[in-house]
């Protein structure tokens, strides 16, 4: 069956996907921004029930005859900063409807003009309604394909990769230079205590407790550290020091172990996030390999730009 992010609208009260418009049928909690990009719920922002279908939405303001309804007001409310947001919508209200209404006072004097014939300013306003409808119909195609076979799917391929929980527990001593590294390596090696040494040495916020890093995946730790402490065994330490941003380190692990799988619940919108990045993709591949498409390259750019400035200065 086809998976639903979050029950499809009537609403008991408005509940926006910030960056996307209300639009019917939009189910996943998603915006393209290049291809696809995942985003949170924003919290309930209206009382009033909102309808799915903006022609039948309350129709707010009337300008010149054209209707605005409460699902651009949505949508509008949908992008402001989260600090505005969070105030009670009576507080702006009133702003945002004179906005739209000022925006289409002033586009129906700019389409009366000759702007209204600028042939840039055409091509942006299809640009605008275009991604305006992709990103609806990706949404609801994104939501067709994804069922919840998939979804599991993916959760027991996650629940094999066990390599991708390892968490190691290290300790380190940070210094500011090789020197100072490899005389740290040296006392270790006559026996001393590295929890002593890292007490006594690291420059760390975590030298007081020994150096002591608890547990950690990857990705936790800057590149040159993880790859460092993840080859090392229980009860080895790095015998050549370690340089990052932060300095010279010297690592040792003290254990290591296999982080138990989160349950499917838990990650579930993750997962969806994920595949649907993967969805996204695989959509746009299917339309390009149907389309007919002419483009030039940037060399072409360039040299067609140049002929057309070379006549237009003779």
């Amino acid at each position: 069956m086809p998976v639903q992010a979050y029950p499809k609208p009537t609403f008991h009260a408005w509940a926006f996907s910030f960056g996307v418009m209300p639009l019917k049928g939009l189910g996943m909690r998603l915006i393209m921004t290049g291809l696809i990009a995942s985003i949170g719920l924003a919290a309930p922002i209206f009382s009033v029930e909102a309808q799915e279908d903006d022609d039948e939405a309350l129709t707010v303001v009337t300008i010149n005859g054209e209707a605005a309804t409460l699902n651009l007001v949505g949508s509008i409310i949908n992008q402001l900063p989260d600090e505005l947001r969070r105030q009670p919508i009576e507080s702006y209200y009133d702003r945002i409807v004179d906005d739209i209404i000022d925006t289409r006072l002033t586009a129906e004097a700019a389409l009366a003009s000759e702007l209204g014939n600028n042939p840039l300013l055409l091509e942006l306003a299809q640009r605008a309604s275009d991604r305006v409808l992709a990103e609806a119909w990706l949404n609801d195609e994104i939501q067709d394909r994804i069922t919840d076979d998939m979804i599991q799917q993916r959760y027991q391929e996650l629940v094999a990769d066990t390599g991708s929980r390892d968490e190691i527990k290290a300790r380190h001593i940070l210094v500011g230079s090789m020197e100072e590294a490899e005389a740290a390596i040296g006392r270790l090696k006559s026996g001393e205590d590295f929890s002593d040494l890292a007490k006594e040495l690291s420059t760390g916020t975590s030298g007081p407790n020994g150096g002591d890093l608890g547990y950690f995946g990857r990705g936790a730790m800057v590149p040159e550290f993880e790859e460092a402490s993840f080859t090392l065994e229980k009860g080895q330490y790095t015998e050549t020091p370690v340089q990052t941003q932060f300095g010279w380190h010297v690592i040792v692990v003290e254990d290591r172990r296999t982080a138990p799988a989160p349950q499917l619940q838990d990650i579930r919108d993750q997962l969806i996030n994920a595949m649907s990045v993967e969805v996204a993709g695989t959509i746009i591949e299917e339309l390009r390999s149907k389309a007919t498409i002419e483009r030039l390259d940037f060399e072409q750019v360039r040299d067609a730009e140049a002929k057309r400035r070379a006549t237009t200065d003779q």
